[in-house]
């Protein structure tokens, strides 16, 4: 069996491969795939932005975002002098750090295989474009949830990871405070029960809720929406919820091709509801190290998205790599690589006297049992 000479592919060809591994990659992603992502830095009208333009300095390349508020003043009546009473455009500046995520594959060898060189390149497109969009889901589940990188998404401890060492890992930050809204009468998740469930009264008080904190909304043919993330069993109970069942059945149409409707759960009142198994859970925990007052009970964060509900930097161009110790080409290898940050940005809102809150996430807690 002839071994495929590696070296011999271009650059270009590289290039190609690893693009090709990158878009797959960004096909499966439910963040990337689902309308929720802008076109660059200038589109700030979906969940996520897409930060374009990179700024190199002293620490490294980041991404400015910027978060502009919304014109305050009364203007000018009249004849009144214009001039001197301009009004200053607030804005926060908010900065995505950049850092690199790699992963390889490398053959068992070619009497092992019992395939081509070319067959081992295939299969590895296959499965590093999976691990890619698998990556970008998890990270900005816990980006937006304000959980570390060194956890699963259902809450338990990661084995073994180096995710807690990318550089834009330092810039999560938990739910703020005046952006969490809980099931029932708790007001922690130390006070959630079993019965503390969410519905679709709840879901009508937290869009109301974001409304009143100006949570930027998300348009569409004119509308304004907002998107609600749910975890698998907060789905199910949404779903076997008395009012939303009958909500749904006398839904009308849902009237837009946008694809930000066509993964949807529902449309309900302005609503997107999604669901997604990797939305924070707590179902990894053992017992005592759960939500309640005992730490039994298993629960979920939704998420209520508007506009710049997170930013998303990817700079330059995917790589794909060979290994440099291929056992004479017995074992080659493929290298695969992305540089790229993201951030749940904060700001002063006025809606809270000035205090930092999440810009555009409201956390919704609820209990949420297997």
């Amino acid at each position: 069996m002839a071994a495929t000479d590696f070296s011999a592919r271009t650059e270009a060809q590289k290039r190609v491969w690893a693009a090709e591994t990158t878009q797959e990659g960004q096909d499966q992603s439910f963040w990337l795939s689902n309308g929720f992502v802008g076109r660059d830095t200038p589109d700030m009208s979906r969940p996520v932005q897409r930060i374009t333009e990179l700024t190199r300095t002293t620490g490294g390349d980041r991404c400015i975002m910027q978060l502009v508020g919304d014109m305050q003043s009364d203007g000018v009546a009249g004849d009144k002098k214009l001039a001197g009473n301009e009004e200053a455009l607030v804005n926060d500046t908010q900065e995505i750090v950049i850092d690199q995520l790699r992963n390889g594959v490398v053959s068992k060898g070619e009497m092992t295989e019992q395939r081509t060189v070319i067959r081992f390149r295939a299969n590895a497109k296959q499965k590093l474009s999976f691990w890619l969009s698998e990556k970008v889901d998890e990270l900005m589940h816990l980006t937006a949830a304000g959980r570390a990188y060194s956890l699963n998404t259902d809450g338990s401890t990661r084995a073994s990871t180096t995710l807690s060492q990318l550089a834009f890992s330092a810039s999560v930050v938990a739910a703020s405070t005046n952006r969490i809204k809980y099931g029932g009468t708790a007001s922690s998740e130390a006070t959630l029960g079993v019965a503390d469930k969410i519905t679709w009264s709840m879901v009508v008080q937290a869009c109301a809720f974001a409304k009143r904190k100006k949570i930027k909304p998300i348009r569409d043919m004119g509308k304004d929406h907002l998107i609600l993330l749910v975890s698998t069993e907060q789905a199910r109970d949404l779903k076997l919820d008395s009012t939303y069942q009958t909500n749904v059945r006398t839904a009308g149409p849902r009237g837009s091709k946008n694809v930000l409707f066509q993964n949807a759960l529902a449309v309900i009142d302005g609503t997107v509801v999604y669901e997604h198994n990797k939305v924070f859970n707590t179902l990894g925990l053992a017992a005592g190290s759960k939500w309640g007052a005992a730490g039994t009970v298993d629960g979920a964060q939704a998420l209520l998205l508007g506009s710049q509900a997170l930013g998303y930097a990817k700079i330059g161009n995917s790589f794909m790599r060979e290994s440099d110790q291929t056992d004479y080409k017995n074992n080659p290898g493929l290298g695969f690589g992305l540089k790229f940050g993201m951030l749940k940005p904060q700001y002063r809102s006025r809606a809270d006297a000035n205090v930092s809150e999440d810009f555009g996430i409201v956390s919704l807690k609820t209990a949420a049992a297997q």
